[in-house]
């Protein structure tokens, strides 16, 4: 664990431990005082006043003991409230931060975004529809194991609006995803088959299908060998089963995916309401540069 990772762990620690004292003095405003506070006497509500808020009731304990009184006063409810909210959005807010940091998001990407992708033609915007109501939809989605395929020409968008899509669901939803490439599957799960390797086969594969969402790369770039289709189809198929969505990116047409992944498997990708985008329009770095030219 890095020393970053480590102060973002005990920010969030600390986080946890700050709601659970808000959330026992917003209770105490409602008049639970709790087992702490079971020899204090509950004396009669008085009226208080907030700096910000104005007046509010107060509830007011008290202990008498050798002499001595201790007290307890609630404090405004609506500066409770808004201290609740505040530590609640930085908790979530750090995990946002770690799931898209585990994401595996590229550096070239990391500023794709639904909004500023570049809309050509209509098949763009019926593709981009689709993942955003995909993103929108994201519950529904997991719950239903809904996977999709990405395909068609280089340089047409379909990383871009990948990580858009991953960006929308771990900040919406705050679920795991993950972005790799089947190179880096295969070469993974390779280096623990070496001597003294850190990891296991099933602890790499398990990598791969417990996230809630992965989404894999370079779908036929792979060499074919059978290993390597048995390791894909070992993960796809293990995420089939546990009803955990895929997204499938490759420059290949559907049938030559199918050829790549098998007909059983292309199939159960595009299951219930899954669906297969095309990318068939020109590539956007040969138009730049055609136009800078």
């Amino acid at each position: 664990m890095n020393n970053f990772t480590h102060q973002r762990a005990q920010e969030q620690s600390e986080l946890t431990v700050q709601l659970s004292e808000l959330q026992e003095e917003m209770a105490f405003t409602k008049g639970i005082a709790g087992p702490l506070y079971s020899a204090f006497v509950i004396q009669e509500p008085q009226q208080a006043n907030c700096e910000l808020h104005g007046h509010f009731e107060q509830n007011y304990l008290t202990l008498e003991y050798r002499g001595r009184l201790s007290e307890r006063r609630s404090r405004c409810p609506h500066c409770l409230k808004n201290a609740i909210d505040a530590a609640e959005i930085r908790k979530r807010q750090i995990r946002i931060d770690e799931l898209t940091e585990q994401a595996n998001i590229p550096p070239r990407f990391t500023s794709s975004e639904f909004n500023n992708f570049d809309i050509l033609n209509t098949c763009a915007s019926q593709n981009i529809s689709v993942l955003r109501d995909y993103a929108a939809s994201w519950p529904t989605m997991l719950a239903a194991g809904t996977s999709l395929i990405m395909c068609g020409k280089p340089g047409t968008g379909k990383n871009h609006l990948a990580v858009a899509l991953a960006k929308d669901i771990i900040r919406n939803h705050e679920s795991a995803v993950l972005m790799t490439s089947v190179m880096r599957i295969i070469r993974a799960v390779r280096r623990s088959w070496d001597k003294g390797a850190d990891m296991r086969e099933e602890d790499v594969i398990g990598i791969y299908t417990s996230r809630d969402l992965l989404i894999i790369d370079e779908v036929g770039i792979q060499y074919g060998s059978d290993s390597e289709k048995i390791i894909l189809f070992d993960i796809l198929n293990a995420r089939y089963e546990d009803m955990l969505p895929t997204v499938l990116i490759s420059n290949l047409a559907p049938v030559e995916i199918a050829e790549v992944i098998g007909e059983r498997l292309m199939d159960r990708m595009v299951e219930g309401d899954g669906a297969t985008l095309i990318f068939d329009w020109p590539s956007y770095r040969s138009r730049k540069g055609a136009v800078s030219a």
